[in-house]
């Protein structure tokens, strides 16, 4: 990053609006795909560019490009303001969980499979605290629908309570690792593509990497 603190600050703005408004335009087109089991879970190909611009330039410019991408979505998103707000909670729990995660494994030199069960712990936990919030005191009718979707793809009868519930929230769980391993493998493949191509600007090499070289010194 440039030296200068107003140049810094300006290309940290660049950059996080950028990536931001990429994920906006990414999530507003048709690439998602849904998860099987429970239809209204999709994952997204939106969260790719706010990882990319974490791992790659810091955890400012993710997450500011989180906060970019959570108020495209409730401009032009669809179940706005709920839909947006969820999803950027995922994301941005996400990138908490990154960033703790990575700090340790560089410090304490942990396996770095630690750095993909901690981030998606961390989403899970903030995911299965606010699909609870959703299912139960905002919109308990899609409680109905998520058990009735699980019982047809499961072959099985499975009755709208406490146990539904729980089973909602479990294979949420599993769709949020399955969502985290995407994002965080395809956004590790672009880092290393940008790195090769040479469009880290003045970093010499993305941050996440800068960060442990500095912790194992």
């Amino acid at each position: 990053m440039p030296s200068n603190p107003e140049a810094r600050i300006s290309l940290i703005i660049a950059i996080s609006t950028v990536f931001g408004a990429l994920s906006a335009v990414l999530a507003m087109m048709p690439l998602s795909f849904s998860f099987p089991l429970i239809p209204y879970l999709r994952f997204d190909i939106a969260e790719i560019p706010v990882v990319t611009a974490f791992l790659g330039f810091g955890p400012v410019p993710g997450f500011i490009s989180s906060l970019t991408y959570w108020l495209v979505l409730n401009i032009f998103g669809e179940w706005s303001p709920i839909g947006p707000a969820m999803k950027f909670i995922a994301l941005a729990s996400m990138l908490v969980g990154l960033w703790v995660s990575y700090k340790l494994a560089s410090r304490f030199r942990i396996p770095y499979i630690a750095v993909f069960i901690f981030s998606s712990l961390m989403r899970i936990l903030a995911t299965t605290a606010s699909n609870y919030l959703v299912l139960v005191v905002f919109m308990p009718f899609f409680l109905e629908f998520a058990v009735k979707s699980l019982s047809i793809a499961l072959g099985l009868e499975i009755e709208v309570g406490l146990g539904g519930l729980l089973l909602i929230l479990a294979f949420t769980a599993v769709y949020n690792i399955l969502h985290v391993a995407l994002s965080l493998l395809l956004s590790i493949f672009l880092v290393k593509d940008f790195c090769k191509q040479g469009l880290f600007l003045n970093l010499k090499e993305p941050w996440i990497i800068t960060l442990i070289k500095q912790k194992k010194i």
